[in-house]
């Protein structure tokens, strides 16, 4: 079963520049030409949202069988097993494939990719309400998705998969439920994690920064932010570093080696 990342399903669909991202594939119902899509069994490390538009699909999806229909969202979270076990003739369905570092500036990505409904039941039938207002965002990424990419471009469709995703995850009961929208304290610190992230990540990677700003050990905010997100917070200062980097390569003329003074590298070679 192959891990596929963005790039994998932009080269095995031919998706090049300009109309090519590093960390959004979609897959629109009205494009015939990636509808083998479903057929692929895969494994992916970020996020995928599939929309049920006509028809249904059966899959597997880690070793549990559901049936997506028309109506139905389901979202596969980070390095589920998904395998298609058959479709009807006119299953159609718009797909969003989101690479971590496109959206981990989501601010309740970590909520929803720890959520035990979404585990345990990731296919949600929406009311014909949030239908409506998922299908009408999910539109929109389509519609900007297929235009020639720039980097205002890329921003706006950042967002726009935000509030996609925020439009998913209404249709979830837990995410949306009272308790949830009150801040516990286990959220608070993630959230304060996140902002000190977002400010110093590119240059403080010591877990030990962190977890004095916050008032914890290290171990208990490791422990913490890998419940919280699925991911190790080492893994989430490495993000904020290539981030910053790849900020730097795309919007200035600085050279390898003035950005990795920047970054304070030792060796620029890193």
């Amino acid at each position: 079963m192959n891990l596929f990342k963005v790039s994998d399903l932009n080269t095995l669909y031919d998706v090049q520049y300009p109309f090519a991202m590093e960390g959004l594939f979609v897959v629109n119902q009205e494009d015939s030409s990636k509808s083998s899509f479903f057929t692929l069994r895969y494994q992916f490390r970020g996020l995928i949202v599939l929309l049920g538009q006509e028809g249904s699909l059966a899959l597997r999806v880690h070793g549990v069988d559901y049936v997506l229909k028309a109506g139905d969202i389901l979202t596969i979270l980070p390095e589920m097993k998904v395998e298609p076990v058959e479709s009807t003739v006119d299953f159609k369905a718009t797909v969003f494939v989101m690479a971590y570092d496109f959206i981990e500036k989501y601010t309740i990505l970590p909520e929803l990719i720890s959520n035990t409904e979404v585990l345990n039941t990731p296919i949600s039938r929406a009311t014909n309400k949030d239908w409506q207002t998922v299908n009408e965002m999910a539109q929109l990424v389509t519609k900007y998705y297929a235009l020639p990419k720039t980097i205002v471009l890329n921003q706006m469709l950042q967002y726009l998969v935000f509030a996609l995703l925020t439009a998913v995850s209404s249709t979830y009961q837990s995410l949306t439920a009272k308790e949830n929208l009150e801040k516990s304290r286990i959220k608070a610190i993630t959230d304060a994690f996140f902002e000190l992230l977002n400010q110093y990540g590119h240059l403080e990677r010591q877990v030990s920064f962190y977890a004095q700003h916050l008032h914890l050990t290290p171990q208990h905010l490791s422990t913490l932010i890998k419940k919280r997100t699925g991911k190790s917070i080492k893994s989430w200062i490495g993000f904020a570093v290539i981030n910053k980097a790849k900020t730097y390569l795309n919007t200035t003329s600085l050279s390898i080696k003035e950005i990795s003074d920047q970054l304070e590298f030792s060796d620029a070679s890193l």
